[in-house]
């Protein structure tokens, strides 16, 4: 019998759980103060929706005062509902000193029984968790932290195009980042084809927007651009196959490919590009024997071409 592998999951934009309003803290109402050295990001190499994060913490020069620690890409063997910080039970985080995520919910919420979910801000001070919403992460990062930003860097979110940047991570973000996992959950054909067709269509758009900028807004990289490219890069690798979004590949097209090699060059970028840990994650899923083609990692694509 072949044994089925919860990916439950993986990663995605947590919902509030239930009455936990503790992870749903901000800096820009006062709730948490701005003070360096004091935050731990905690998010996963594979995990579209924890990676922008960590790609903009290290751009702008964040990573002076806010550390980050990646969990390990697969589920240990059976456990489905929880991420550890190593490829051992007892591998820890180095400035948390736990093992598995659910222990820093714990300290924030002693009762805690949800799935723990990445991205999580944690309070270095308590170990709790004080956000988990990727979008809010990035939001708060880019119009709070603006006073530890590297000098040399554009700001990521400037006051002038707060307005554009925002209404573009909302279409990023529900044409793009998101459609994968709800084509995992379709029970339809009509639904795949419209999730599909939509993820399409967007690229299309973009293709178009990039032809004569040389990045979202212009220029200069913005919090868009963070979103966007991570997901380009894991289309070909996972999505093109996984969640059968194979009309075209990112090579196609010739502006959005363009575009993410630019973008993958810049330092912050690749050092946040993990394709072992995307790949491991989406398709092994986790630490127990290969036993179904389903679980074996695929040879390809030639990942080389981003170094071109």
């Amino acid at each position: 019998m072949r044994k089925t592998i919860n990916n439950g999951d993986a990663c995605a934009l947590p919902t509030q759980k239930g009455d936990q309003a503790p992870f749903s803290k901000k800096f820009s109402t006062g709730e948490l103060p701005v003070e360096p050295n004091r935050y731990h990001y905690v998010w996963a190499k594979f995990c579209p929706w924890a990676t922008p994060a960590a790609i903009m913490i290290d751009y702008t020069g964040l990573n002076q005062v806010i550390s980050k620690f990646a969990t390990d890409p697969l589920r240990h063997p059976g456990i489905d509902d929880d991420w550890f910080f190593g490829k051992h039970a007892d591998d820890e985080d180095p400035v948390l000193h736990t093992t598995r995520l659910s222990q820093n919910y714990k300290k924030a919420v002693p009762n805690f029984s949800a799935r723990p979910t990445v991205p999580a801000l944690i309070d270095s001070t308590t170990g709790g968790v004080v956000n988990d919403s990727s979008r809010d992460i990035m939001f708060e990062l880019g119009g709070s932290w603006q006073a530890y930003f590297d000098k040399k860097v554009p700001d990521v979110y400037p006051d002038d195009l707060k307005s554009e940047i925002d209404a573009m991570n909302t279409r990023i973000i529900t044409d793009i980042t998101s459609v994968p996992g709800k084509i995992s959950d379709v029970d339809s054909q009509a639904e795949y084809e419209m999730l599909f067709n939509q993820y399409f269509d967007r690229l299309e758009r973009l293709d178009e927007r990039l032809a004569d900028k040389r990045f979202l807004m212009g220029d200069h990289i913005t919090l868009s651009d963070f979103w966007l490219v991570v997901s380009l890069i894991r289309f070909d690798v996972v999505f093109y196959f996984k969640s059968k979004l194979n009309k075209k590949r990112l090579d196609d097209f010739p502006n959005l490919w363009r575009y993410a090699k630019e973008c993958y060059q810049i330092p912050a970028f690749k050092q946040n590009t993990d394709f072992t840990a995307i790949k491991q994650h989406f398709f092994q899923v986790s630490d127990e024997p290969v036993t179904s083609i389903d679980r074996v990692i695929p040879g390809g694509p030639d990942l080389s071409t981003w170094a071109d």
